[in-house]
């Protein structure tokens, strides 16, 4: 390739990066992986535009761009695990004790800082030292701590373990009734798949350079760097997914709360239905015509949506049928009692029962039961 299509390439990509980022960080209305993201493609642009400079036909032109990477490859696989972890908890908080992932990154930037700060001249020289040892991973205690090698080593193993624990939450969640509906979401699931088996991929091949080539004892950061093009290609094929406002949509918040939350949330939904159960056998307030779950939070002392919000969840239909439920079972207790039936006309049966007209009786029993009262007592 010329110099000139280089250009335009590192440029291109650069710029998509940056446009990527910006569009996610400065939108309103975004969830924190949005964040994540926007952080992560500034960082992406970045260090592609500063690949461009590090060329070893460039390098010499540019020596204040030299190791200014470096750092960075350590930055990019715990955004890269944050970003999908948090795909799967959008409306979860920040967590200041990730940002312990990025103590790797702050330690090499604090090492390179005596050659980040010497003059131009001492870095040309340092550069043209490196380059007539042939080995690009040549240092002078000068200027660094630790062998170049080791944090080569380090960062894989890094991008590794933060892909193994991106893959065990993949199979965590996808078994997971309460992640069932992002994984329904085939242009949401495809990302996130993409992701996870992109970076296996490559982690893989570099595996197999290092292990049966020279070639990836020298680029193994490299294909860090490479992952995240994953990124790139999937929002350019998908560009619906740059609008925040969609992306939010589909990630649906209140279907996948926290997992640990979720069950006490349940617990407690759980808990409160039992009692308005026993506080109704206990009362028989439902044969009140006027009782509405208003007027029940009122007599119970519980928030009146949190009611219908516990019915909904135990017995699976609104309060109104669940209401309904207990007066035809009274009602149906009346009916097979003779003193009753002798005693009582049906139209008294049905007010004492609760309901305010036969109609609605009518329609709640054909609801309840898939017949008519009297098709129902006559097939007893």
């Amino acid at each position: 390739m010329t110099d000139a299509g280089m250009v335009y390439l590192f440029s291109l990509l650069s710029s998509l990066c940056v446009l990527f980022g910006i569009n996610y960080l400065v939108r309103r209305g975004s969830f924190l992986v949005a964040k994540i993201l926007g952080f992560q493609f500034l960082l992406v642009g970045f260090l592609v535009a500063v690949s461009f400079f590090i060329m070893p036909e460039n390098i010499l032109h540019y020596p204040h761009f030299f190791r200014i990477i470096a750092p960075f490859h350590y930055a990019l696989p715990p955004l890269n695990f944050l970003f999908f972890w948090y795909l799967f908890h959008p409306n979860e908080k920040f967590n200041k004790f990730y940002l312990l992932f990025f103590i790797p990154f702050i330690f090499q930037g604090v090492e390179y800082i005596p050659f980040y700060a010497s003059p131009r001249e001492i870095k040309i020289e340092e550069i043209k030292w490196m380059i007539s040892q042939g080995n690009f991973f040549a240092y002078n205690p000068k200027f660094m701590w630790i062998d170049p090698v080791v944090h080569n080593y380090l960062k894989f193993t890094l991008g590794t373990i933060f892909c193994v624990l991106m893959g065990v939450y993949y199979l965590q969640f996808k078994t997971d009734q309460a992640y069932k509906g992002l994984f329904q979401n085939q242009l949401i699931h495809t990302w996130i798949l993409g992701l996870l088996l992109f970076r296996i991929g490559l982690i893989v091949y570099s595996t197999y350079l290092y292990s049966f080539s020279d070639l990836g004892k020298f680029d193994s950061p490299n294909y860090i760097l490479l992952a995240e093009f994953f990124n790139i290609f999937y929002l350019a094929l998908h560009p619906n997914l740059l609008d925040v406002k969609i992306l939010s949509e589909k990630l649906d918040v209140r279907a996948r709360p926290l997992h640990h939350a979720r069950k006490k949330e349940d617990g407690q939904l759980y808990s409160l239905a039992s009692k308005m159960e026993k506080y109704f056998e206990e009362t028989q307030v439902f044969l009140n015509s006027q009782l509405t779950v208003e007027l029940l939070g009122k007599f119970t002392g519980h928030p009146h949506r949190l009611i219908s919000h516990a019915i909904k969840y135990k017995h699976g239909v609104p309060f109104r049928d669940f209401l309904n439920n207990y007066r035809i079972t009274y009602f149906e207790k009346k009916m097979q009692d003779p003193n009753q039936t002798n005693k009582s006309s049906m139209e008294n049966m049905i007010k004492d029962a609760g309901f305010g007209s036969r109609q609605s009786f009518y329609t709640a029993f054909k609801k309840a039961k898939g017949c008519t009262p009297k098709d129902y007592f006559n097939g007893k």
